[in-house]
C-alpha cells in the first residue's frame, strides 16, 4: 500500500504539472491572446518536476507545500515563455494565478459532488485526475469559443480582473466549505460556487473578446467608409475633367483662331496671358492618375485636397501599378499615414510639405511618406495623439502596423534632424500580389 501512495503522488504531481502549465499556456496565448514561446514539452517537462518534487517533499518534509513549486514555474515561465516586458510579465504572472484557480474550482466541484461517499485512496487519487484533466478540458474548450481572427489581445485592465475575480471567488469558496487542510474535504454546497465561478469567467471573457470585435467591426465600417468617400470623390473629380477636356476640345477650333489672331497682330503679351490661361484650364481637366493604382490614387486625391486646405501640400513621385492588396488594407495604410503626417506638418513653422513616394523592387513595393514635425518622435515608444480628442484617436499606427503585418509586409518609422527641425519618415513594404 504505501508503495501504491509513493507512486500515486508522483502520478498526482506529474498530472498537475502537465495540467498546469497546459491551462497557463493557454490561458496566456488563446484568452488572453498574448504573445507567448511555444517551448517544446515545457507541460511535460514541469509535470515530471511537479511529480519528483511532491514524491520528495512527501518523503523527507511529511508533506506536500506547492508554493515553492509555483514560484519556480513563475520564474521558468518569465524565462522561457513571455517577451521579457513589464505588460507581458504581469500577463504571465495573472495567466498563473488564473490557471491555479481554474484547477482548483474543477477540483472542489468534483469532490464536492462525491463528498457523501466513503473513498478509498486510489478513488480519491482518480478524483484529482478527473479535475486537473476536466479543468484542462474546460479552458481547451473556451479557447475554441473564444477564437477568432481578427481578436486582439485582451487590455491588462481585463486580464486583472477576470484573474481578480477568479481569485477572490476560489478563496472565497475555500474559506467557507473546506473543512480541513485538504481540498477533498469539501462539503457538497462546495460545487455551486465552484461552477458558478467558472460561468461567470467565462461569461466575462466571452464579453471582454465581443467587445473587442465589435470595437474591429466598427474601425473597419469607419474605414470603408473613409474608402468609399475618397473612391466618390475620385470618381466625380475623373467625371468632371473628362466633361471639362471635352469642351476644351469642342472649343479648340476656336481657341486656336484667336491665338493667331493674337500672333498675327503682335499683340504678344496678350498672347502669352491666353496661353496661360489655357494651360491653367488643361490642368484642372487633368484627369487623377497620380500612381498607377485607382484605390490609392483615390486617397492620394482627397488626401492632397485636405492637405491644401490645411496650407500644406502633397507632393507624389512613383508607381503602384501591380499592387493587389485588398482595399481596406491600402486604405487603413495611406488613410492613417497620411492623416498622421499631414496632422504634423500644419504645426510646423518650417515648409509644410509631405512627400510620398512609391516604388517597385522584385516581389515588393516599398512606400515612403515623410513630413516635418515640430518636436521629436520617440518612434520606440507608443506614438501620442496630439489631437484634442485623445480618446478617439492614437491608434491609427497600430492599426496600420496589423493591417501591414497581415498582409506579410513591415513598417518601419525614424525621426531626425533637419535644418529646421525634424523629419519624420514611415517607410512601408508590401508584397505586390496576395
Amino acid at each position: 500500500m504505501k508503495t501504491i501512495a509513493q507512486f500515486s503522488i508522483i502520478l498526482i504531481g506529474l498530472i498537475y504539472g502537465t495540467a498546469f502549465s497546459f491551462v497557463t499556456l493557454v490561458t496566456l496565448g488563446d484568452l488572453f491572446y498574448r504573445k507567448v514561446r511555444r517551448v517544446i514539452g515545457f507541460p511535460v517537462i514541469t509535470g515530471v518536476i511537479f511529480g519528483i518534487a511532491e514524491f520528495l517533499q512527501n518523503r523527507f518534509l511529511g508533506g506536500v507545500d506547492l508554493l515553492p513549486l509555483y514560484l519556480l514555474h513563475t520564474a521558468a515561465a518569465i524565462f522561457l515563455l513571455a517577451d521579457r516586458s513589464k505588460e507581458n510579465i504581469i500577463s504571465l504572472i495573472c495567466a498563473e494565478l488564473f490557471s491555479g484557480c481554474m484547477i482548483g474550482s474543477m477540483q472542489t466541484a468534483v469532490f464536492s459532488v462525491t463528498n457523501g461517499a466513503k473513498r478509498s485512496f486510489v478513488q480519491v487519487t482518480l478524483l484529482y485526475l478527473t479535475g486537473y484533466l476536466a479543468a484542462a478540458l474546460f479552458v481547451f474548450l473556451l479557447k475554441r469559443l473564444v477564437r477568432s481572427e481578427d481578436r486582439e489581445p485582451l487590455g491588462l485592465l481585463q486580464i486583472v480582473l477576470l484573474t481578480g475575480i477568479a481569485c477572490v471567488v476560489t478563496m472565497l469558496v475555500n474559506n467557507s466549505f473546506t473543512m480541513s487542510d485538504y481540498i477533498p474535504d469539501v462539503s457538497p454546497e462546495a460545487a455551486i460556487p465552484s461552477v458558478l465561478m467558472l460561468m461567470s469567467v467565462s461569461v466575462l471573457l466571452l464579453l471582454s473578446v465581443k467587445t473587442d470585435q465589435a470595437k474591429r467591426f466598427r474601425e473597419m465600417n469607419e474605414l470603408n467608409e473613409k474608402y468609399m468617400t475618397a473612391q466618390a470623390k475620385h470618381f466625380e473629380q475623373s467625371r468632371v475633367a473628362d466633361t471639362g477636356m471635352r469642351m476644351l476640345r469642342h472649343d479648340m477650333k476656336n481657341h486656336i483662331t484667336v491665338m493667331n489672331g493674337l500672333f498675327d497682330s503682335g499683340k504678344t503679351d496678350e498672347l502669352g496671358e491666353y496661353l496661360k490661361e489655357l494651360g491653367t484650364a488643361f490642368a484642372d481637366t487633368q484627369s487623377v492618375n497620380i500612381t498607377g493604382n485607382e484605390i490609392a490614387d483615390a486617397i492620394i486625391y482627397e488626401k492632397k485636397n485636405y492637405a491644401e486646405m490645411n496650407g500644406a501640400s502633397l507632393v507624389t513621385e512613383g508607381s503602384l501599378k501591380g499592387l493587389e492588396i485588398s482595399a481596406v488594407t491600402l486604405c487603413t495604410v495611406l488613410s492613417n499615414l497620411l492623416d498622421n503626417a499631414i496632422e504634423a506638418a500644419v504645426q510646423t513653422d518650417s515648409e509644410r510639405v509631405i512627400m510620398l513616394s512609391a516604388k517597385r523592387s522584385g516581389s515588393f513595393f516599398y512606400i515612403c511618406i515623410s513630413n516635418p514635425t515640430a518636436n521629436y518622435v520617440d518612434v520606440s515608444a507608443d506614438i501620442p495623439t496630439s489631437k484634442p480628442d485623445s480618446a478617439g484617436h492614437g491608434l491609427g499606427l497600430k492599426s496600420v502596423r496589423k493591417a501591414i503585418e497581415k498582409c506579410g509586409g513591415t513598417l518601419e518609422l525614424s525621426c531626425k534632424g533637419s535644418v529646421s527641425g525634424y523629419i519624420f519618415t514611415a517607410e512601408v513594404i508590401l508584397p505586390a500580389e496576395q
